[in-house]
């Protein structure tokens, strides 16, 4: 990693361990960039529990009957030093984050009206139009109010972004088509949630009944896990030992629900297990099973799936998600490892049931090469670790195409605003980059390519094409000159430059 150090700004309205999967996310992110530069948190819990190395500020409690996310927007107009960020005189922010629509409206509010100099990071997280409709399969209505409420957030603040960030191949797809349409097109960077690998799980010779783990509620469509634990109970029936643990019911109703996941699953054929934030708990419903399956509808990555493979536990994961498609992609994963760990996802709704059945059985029958798989995988997620996907993401914000400053109005700048860098984050944080122009520039002359770089038609680093080139940061605006554009990192600029109009 570059020895340049950033002062990065998280904006997360709710982050920490046990407080749903972008909290999670969040803390993983924050502690990695903390490892490596001068990190500060800003929340809208005054109680969240210290993330490591990084500076906690936070608003003040939500009133009550008021959403953190609304919150946090809504003190994004406060004075910062009200606070307690820093006086934004002193421009003390390099890189700001902000994640989906939860803080990216604050975290680009932040960056406009206080610290005009910083550049935005906005991920997304979820597909806003497509997440709704598996939510609310019976209430379209409902549902497509959502997603055009959701997707129109998002493409207002991707609008203001210098960046966007799609969490695995999925969302970055989706990041870069909700942001084409804008009058500013930012860049955008593929992010691979960092695996955390941990000691291999060892098992003796397997014998009888394959006992499978889900996480997510039983009541949430999207989850489905009513669709595993029909596959369970058909493949029961047919003399095919197969037990499933389910883990994430709400204490309250844990009765209720384990006795309707027994009617859907078959009287002993599950276990269903309270939602908990115990690390420790969760990481021995890991390793205590054969296989951690994730029979999700959809699902934007999916780091339950990573986290399992981390510990060697195989795997499957559905196929209408980001971590089906990073498993499936040769130029990162062997396909003899990874493509076995992929569920198709059939035509017919009605029919995923027996699909999961299929793979289930097929895995109990192939176990002990499903094992071996696992370790290799196990092996090749080492070069994805969290402080590959920081050090991925520091670097594609910091060389971003800059927003048009303000002022700057004319030809030369809706052309700057219709430029689009792609990149992606190779094995051990490694920065692969393209060109997108809306007119696509003659691609540069390049050296070998890594399997990756040809895989996604993108470029090794040093080797980027004109276009990428030509809207590196340096490149026709106040900053850091070609020598300095030409290093892996690139400082910000050292004398303050044009400001941002908070209503661009």
């Amino acid at each position: 990693m570059t020895n340049d150090r950033y002062r990065i700004l998280v904006v997360s309205n709710i982050s920490g361990m046990g407080k749903g999967g972008v909290p999670v996310f969040n803390q993983h992110l924050t502690e990695a960039l903390a490892r490596h530069h001068d990190v500060t948190l800003f929340t809208a819990d005054p109680d969240t529990v210290a993330h490591q190395g990084a500076r906690m500020v936070s608003t003040p409690h939500p009133p009550e009957g008021v959403d953190a996310r609304d919150w946090i927007t809504q003190q994004a107009g406060v004075d910062p030093r009200a606070h307690g960020l820093p006086d934004p005189q002193d421009r003390p922010f390099d890189m700001i984050i902000g994640h989906s629509r939860f803080s990216g409206p604050a975290a680009t509010e932040i960056r406009d009206r206080w610290y005009p100099d910083a550049r935005v990071a906005h991920f997304l997280h979820t597909s806003p139009e497509r997440l709704p409709g598996f939510k609310y399969p019976d209430d379209p209505e409902r549902a497509q109010a959502k997603a055009a409420r959701d997707s129109s957030i998002e493409r207002e603040v991707m609008g203001r972004a210098d960046v966007v960030v799609g969490v695995g191949p999925l969302l970055t797809t989706e990041a870069e088509r909700l942001s084409a349409a804008g009058r500013h097109v930012p860049d955008a960077h593929q992010l691979i949630p960092g695996v955390k690998v941990e000691e291999l799980v060892r098992r003796g010779q397997h014998e009888g009944r394959l006992n499978l783990l889900v996480m997510g509620r039983t009541d949430d469509p999207l989850k489905g896990v009513d669709d595993a634990l029909r596959a369970v109970k058909k493949l029961n029936a047919a003399g095919v030992d197969v037990h499933l643990t389910v883990r994430g019911a709400d204490p309250e109703k844990l009765d209720r629900i384990t006795k309707a996941a027994s009617r859907l699953g078959g009287e002993g054929n599950v276990t269903v297990k309270p939602f908990t934030k115990d690390a420790n708990e969760l990481k021995n419903d890991i390793i205590g099973a054969d296989a951690v399956i994730m029979p999700s509808k959809h699902e934007g990555f999916g780091l339950v799936a990573t986290e399992a493979a981390g510990h060697g536990v195989p795997v499957l994961v559905n196929q209408d998600s980001g971590a089906a498609q990073f498993l499936s992609d040769p130029s990162r994963i062997d396909p003899k490892i990874g493509l076995p760990c992929v569920v198709p996802e059939p035509d017919n709704p009605k029919h995923r049931p027996a699909a999961w059945g299929k793979a289930m059985q097929e895995l109990k029958a192939d176990l002990p090469q499903r094992r071996e798989n696992a370790k290799e995988l196990r092996e090749a997620l080492k070069a994805y670790s969290w402080d590959h996907a920081s050090q991925g993401l520091v670097e594609a914000t910091m060389k971003s195409t800059p927003l048009p400053q303000k002022g700057q109005d004319g030809p030369a700048a809706q052309q700057q605003a219709q430029q689009r860098v792609t990149s992606v984050q190779g094995p051990n944080g490694t920065l692969l980059t393209s060109g997108e122009p809306k007119q696509r520039a003659a691609p540069a002359a390049v050296g070998p390519q890594s399997a990756l770089a040809r895989a996604a038609n993108l470029t090794s680093p040093g080797a980027r094409p004109a276009a990428a080139q030509a809207n590196a940061p340096g490149a026709g605006r106040q900053g850091p000159g070609p020598a300095a554009a030409a290093r892996r990192f690139q400082p910000p600029p050292t004398q303050p430059g044009p400001g941002r109009s908070p209503g661009r």
